[in-house]
């Protein structure tokens, strides 16, 4: 064989070499399917009366022979189509091929945000929200490739309590011991009931702590109404001192706070436990006893 026409045998070997491998990475690529996407489940993960984290775990299914790699994944949460939150995060996660796997994102969402951006929701008790999810995804033979899942649905939206003392009132003292009750009212405003674990409090009088204890458990709240609450008080006036009872039996004006935190259920399917603290204070003079 002469050398020329070795040459073009290796140029033909090669040739023919280069058109498999571009046929076996086309199959590849047409066989190559984009991850399933889904969202499992919303849960509200935790809360307060002022912000709320929503969870959304997102389903990834794999229906390759081989194995992916997500990359980042980007979300957007809109509130009655107002963007409330957004961001992107990069994470890693390898799916087995013909696998599935979870994963979870968080947002949190402040409620003072959602009435300033949307005020016609300040006397609203939920919203529809729209959620929207871009993952990244490293496929073999396809790079980089972009999926989108999303999940529209219904959220509570929450208002602050309000904690007022009605009446500071001495059911009975003598020199030795004095009972008092103090009477809270729960102004909720939300549109579920709230059921008191506990209420644990402080009860401090012209700078001196009078008393300490855990008062309010079964205690139901009202929704979107005012229940009062009574906490009965015991003092040892022997310990105490002859102020105090000079105080308790009227004329004179006297400074309190009352600390107190709430543990709390919420009677709503999204929610469940979560506390609330208090303080109050002002002035008071009690009528001679």
């Amino acid at each position: 064989m002469t050398f020329p026409k070795y040459i073009s045998v290796i140029l033909l070997t090669c040739a023919l070499f280069l058109l498999d491998g571009c046929a076996a990475l086309e199959d590849l690529s047409n066989s190559i399917q984009k991850p399933k996407l889904s969202v499992e489940n919303v849960r509200v993960s935790d809360f307060n009366f002022e912000e709320m984290e929503l969870t959304y775990d997102i389903k990834v299914d794999n229906p390759n022979a081989l194995s992916v790699k997500m990359l980042a994944y980007d979300y957007n949460l809109d509130i009655n189509e107002n963007t409330l939150v957004n961001g992107n995060q990069k994470k890693e996660l390898a799916i087995e091929a013909s696998g599935a796997s979870t994963f979870q994102v968080p947002m949190r969402l402040n409620f003072a945000d959602v009435y300033q951006s949307v005020q016609n929701l300040r006397d609203s008790d939920e919203a529809t929200y729209s959620f929207l999810s871009n993952l990244t995804f490293d496929l073999p033979a396809l790079g980089k490739t972009n999926v989108p899942v999303s999940k529209k649905g219904q959220i509570p939206l929450l208002k602050t309590p309000e904690i007022s003392l009605e009446d500071f009132e001495v059911t009975g003292v003598n020199f030795s011991s004095a009972d008092i009750n103090l009477q809270l009212s729960f102004d909720n405003p939300n549109s579920f009931g709230i059921d008191v674990n506990a209420l644990n409090y402080d009860l401090i009088i012209n700078g001196d702590q009078w008393a300490d204890g855990t008062a309010l458990r079964g205690t139901t709240i009202e929704e979107k109404g005012v229940t009062m609450l009574n906490i009965p008080i015991s003092l040892n006036i022997s310990q105490m001192g002859i102020s105090a009872y000079r105080l308790l039996t009227g004329g004179e004006t006297f400074d309190y706070h009352i600390k107190g935190n709430f543990d709390l259920n919420a009677r709503h399917e999204l929610l469940g436990q979560t506390t609330f603290d208090f303080l109050r204070s002002g002035n008071l003079s009690l009528p001679p006893n």
